[in-house]
């Protein structure tokens, strides 16, 4: 009874679910340089006009606030939260846009703007499901959305630092990041993959560029450039990892996703530097790939008496994983069949989410992704979606919440 009423509900809502999306994209909210107030202010007047008002707004610093929403329930029970980033990344080269990022715009039945499937659309449905639960005559456990910032850079004032400040509680989580790869809505992640940040540092020789054909020297960026080759043929074959079911491919090498070197003109190159990123499996550790990649580099210098390149570590953030035995992931797959009209498979995010700093940091078992959007237009110049994303995520969580409180009490 309680799943027909929030599903008659939304369905009457579905125009007014997509006009704040457009207005969640008209409210900018790029990181860097990470400001997510105006956004935040937004999501938390929609959400007390919607009827729910206890909001909770919390943050390292005051321009990256937090929001966590509870709504209880009228007899005990679980707690399930939902969860998404209220930031986005920037628009980058706005002549590749067609049309203003923050402007957006309906055609052909998709939705066009800066983060509309990374993942605004999902945060106005996060945001009218709740409303909707919260309506409901009664229902046992509490529901809690918690609107994070600072995802796209790391999370250090989002998710990661609400569970170091012990602000986060639940007995299931769920990340509204888009969900699909080929199609929208295509599968339920249980893997967050990890996300290894390092950059490599090469020394030469820096002298008047007029006599480098008379002075041997070291061209830094000649090795550089070396290396990058050399890395992206080989450096997979140097990471030791287990094979995971829903990570066929393993890890994933990105080499030179940043590069800098020399001076200006006229000075021989001394210094350059290019950055990296892997996208790791779950049980692969910061110490075993550290020394995995060093073992690289050491056998590279072996090879080449001029090439001296140094690791420079940044950061790890550890890739989690959610048993498919979990409640909350049949919860999520009975929604999405009743609603969208078939059951996604399980598989697994190819990304980094806020799960580790849900399941790892706090101890709540966490749905990594399962949102509208697909993941290849995400951070991706005229980014777009099914217009009727946001609406059909307000059905999916709110009958995934009713399933999982009701079916967990």
């Amino acid at each position: 009874m309680n799943r027909d009423l929030v599903l008659r509900r939304l369905e009457s809502q579905s125009d007014e679910i997509l006009e704040f999306t457009r207005q969640l994209i008209r409210t900018p909210s790029p990181n860097p340089p990470g400001d997510e107030r105006e956004v935040a202010d937004l999501v938390s007047a929609t959400l007390k006009s919607l009827g729910v008002g206890d909001i909770t707004r919390v943050g390292a610093d005051e321009t990256r606030p937090n929001l966590i929403v509870e709504i209880e329930g009228t007899t005990p029970g679980p707690t399930l939260m939902l969860s998404g980033h209220l930031d986005t990344k920037p628009a980058g080269d706005m002549e590749a846009w067609a049309t203003d990022p923050w402007d957006p715009v309906l055609a052909d039945g998709q939705l066009a703007g800066l983060g509309s499937g990374d993942m605004k659309a999902a945060v106005a449905g996060m945001v009218y499901a709740a409303a909707a639960v919260k309506a409901l005559p009664g229902f046992p456990g509490k529901l809690v959305l918690v609107f994070t910032a600072d995802e796209e850079a790391g999370s250090v004032y989002g998710s990661k630092w609400l569970a170091e400040e012990g602000l986060l509680h639940a007995d299931a989580a769920v990340i509204g990041e888009p969900s699909g790869i080929t199609r929208e809505w295509e599968a339920i992640h249980l893997i967050s993959r990890g996300a290894a940040l390092f950059k490599i540092r090469l020394s030469g020789t820096q002298m008047h560029s007029s006599i480098s054909d008379r002075i041997k020297g070291i061209n830094a960026t000649v090795k550089m450039a070396e290396l990058i080759k050399r890395m992206d043929d080989e450096l997979l074959s140097y990471l030791r990892y287990e094979e995971h079911p829903l990570c066929p491919t393993g890890p994933t090498v990105n080499v030179g996703v940043m590069a800098s070197a020399g001076v200006f003109y006229g000075v021989y190159p001394g210094n350059a530097e290019f950055g990296c990123d892997i996208r790791t499996l779950p049980g692969m550790s910061e110490d075993v790939l550290k020394a995995d990649i060093q073992r690289f580099l050491d056998d590279a210098m072996a090879e080449d008496e001029e090439l001296k390149a140094e690791l420079v570590w940044e950061l790890m953030v550890p890739a989690t994983e959610i048993s498919r035995d979990e409640p909350v992931v049949g919860s999520l797959e009975r929604a999405a069949t009743e609603v969208l009209g078939f059951t996604p498979e399980l598989d697994a995010f190819p990304g980094a989410t806020d799960a580790p700093y849900f399941q790892l940091g706090a101890g709540i078992p966490c749905v990594a992704a399962f949102g509208p959007g697909i993941l290849p237009r995400a951070h991706s110049p005229n980014e777009h979606m099914d217009a009727q994303g946001a609406a059909l995520s307000a059905q999916v969580y709110a009958c995934a919440a009713v399933d999982y409180l009701e079916g967990r009490s």
